[in-house]
């Protein structure tokens, strides 16, 4: 990869998808934002750009002169590099693995904050798979009761199928309200990436046809060699069930070859925050933000 050295950034390019692909495979991530899918869909939202420094790739986010820092992709000392931007910036380093915030526990000049809305929901594979026990009554209910109502197919999406899915994401975008709401917007145009990369990312999908049109849609990949990483799961407005059903059909067919199902973040939002507590989590993925003890201390 053609990368200028920090403090010069560029934009990150789907030509970047090798070098980023290498340096995920030789350190394997745990958290949901390190596969080149999510960070190139939604490249544009969050203004992500690269650099090098001390052998590392430093990905940056955000406007000119508000930016924030990704935890550095390579080996070598991370600690100094992280240090070193901190000082140069006065910014702060976003949703760090808490794995990685262990090298800095010890290090006073360097202030960790918990990032709740941010951390990953993890999950059992077979758990969602096979929906068993009392805790699941709910989910197999309406998986049920969806059953029962409507005629469906199941479908691998493939460059074949884009076209109807795209076309089901623009009238879920409608339903939803895209236009008043930045963040949906942002979302759209993030799903409209992944679906025109289907086959340059190795991505997983599938959908649910009803009636003979498309009515929810499913996107993973794999996050490492344990753990698939769900990015999108759509379902059609006023379909009961709907939603819990293509989760479990998409599951119960790529799910099966992996121990932990990522559900990514729920943001803060308190709808997505029940909805992903609701099929029990194992444990969060949870992240951080670093900044220096003596910004913290400005405040």
């Amino acid at each position: 990869m053609n990368i200028p050295d920090y403090p010069r950034f560029r934009h990150l390019e789907l030509k970047d998808k090798a070098g980023f692909d290498a340096a995920f495979k030789a350190r394997p991530p745990e958290n949901s934002e390190y596969t080149f899918t999510n960070l190139y869909s939604w490249r544009n939202a969050h203004n992500f750009r690269i650099a090098r420094l001390d052998g590392f790739i430093i990905l940056a986010a955000g406007l000119a002169g508000h930016n924030e820092y990704y935890l550095p992709i390579g080996d070598g000392d991370a600690l100094k590099v992280i240090k070193k931007i901190l000082s140069d910036t006065r910014s702060r380093f976003m949703r760090i693995p808490e794995a990685a915030k262990a090298l800095f526990d010890r290090d006073h000049s360097i202030h960790a904050v918990y990032d709740r809305d941010n951390s990953d929901y993890l999950f059992s594979a077979q758990d969602l798979i096979k929906l068993e026990g009392r805790k699941y009554d709910g989910k197999r209910n309406l998986i049920k009761n969806f059953k029962s109502k409507f005629r469906y197919e199941y479908i691998p999406v493939s460059e074949n199928t884009v076209p109807e899915i795209l076309r089901f994401q623009d009238v879920w975008c409608v339903e939803k309200g895209c236009g008043q709401s930045k963040s949906l917007q942002d979302e759209s145009s993030a799903v409209k990436a992944m679906l025109a990369h289907l086959g340059d990312f190795s991505l997983n999908a599938g959908a649910l046809r009803v009636n003979g049109r498309i009515c929810a849609v499913c996107i993973a990949e794999s996050l490492n060699p344990q753990t698939l990483v769900i990015h999108v799961l759509k379902g059609a407005h006023g379909m009961t069930g709907i939603y819990q059903t293509m989760f479990n059909e998409f599951l119960s067919r790529e799910a099966a070859g992996f121990s932990f199902v990522n559900m990514e973040q729920d943001l803060g939002i308190e709808g997505l925050r029940r909805s992903k507590d609701s099929y029990h989590p194992i444990a969060m993925v949870r992240k951080f933000s670093l900044s220096l003890a003596s910004e913290k201390a400005k405040i």
